[in-house]
């Protein structure tokens, strides 16, 4: 009896534990914390070394990096004019593509047209628009909005616009059926 119990000093519960089975279970903790810090603390490391930090699941942008024209148009036409705002995982070609399934974003001409509604401010003439928009196919003057395809190229030029206020896509209506 004197041998089988040679390595097992501590009780825990009622039931005696092996130093054995200590000592894993403080190298698999140990291994676990390593690990979690190579997770979350190299990509951390990497950004103040001056690399690019482009940390998780999104990339959306951050206010103060913006030029003020960027600050007028929805982060989804921002990613349409500028692929380094894309969220991870997603394309240009993905996001135009789930654009035209939209009735978003049409082809005419060799441009890109994306559907949008302009707010304008309350002293502008909707008419200051027609040199930078494709077709209008809706206005609400008393609201101060214009719905219309503007070529992808131009939406910063809008943008840049003191009359423009703010540039949304529009969404198609939801359909419900049953």
């Amino acid at each position: 009896m004197g041998d089988e119990n040679k390595n097992r000093t501590d009780f825990h519960g009622g039931a005696m534990v092996s130093k054995y089975y200590i000592g894993i279970g403080v190298i698999v903790v140990i291994l676990v914390v390593i690990l979690l810090g190579i997770i979350f603390f190299i990509p951390t490391y990497s950004c103040l070394l001056g690399q690019e930090c482009k940390q998780g699941i999104s990339t959306v942008p951050s206010q103060d990096n913006l030029i003020p024209a960027q600050t007028k148009i929805s982060t989804d036409l921002l990613q349409l004019t500028d692929s380094s705002y894309l969220s991870k995982g997603v394309t240009e070609a993905t996001l135009e593509q789930q654009m035209v399934q939209n009735h978003q974003l049409t082809y005419a001409d060799g441009k890109t047209f994306v559907y949008v509604y302009i707010q304008l401010n309350a002293s502008s003439n909707p008419t200051s628009l027609d040199s930078l928009v494709w077709n209008v196919t809706n206005s609400d003057p008393a609201n101060h909005l214009v719905v219309a395809w503007v070529d992808v190229n131009n939406l910063m030029n809008l943008a840049s616009l003191e009359s423009v206020e703010s540039i949304r896509t529009v969404y198609p209506p939801a359909l419900a059926r049953g």
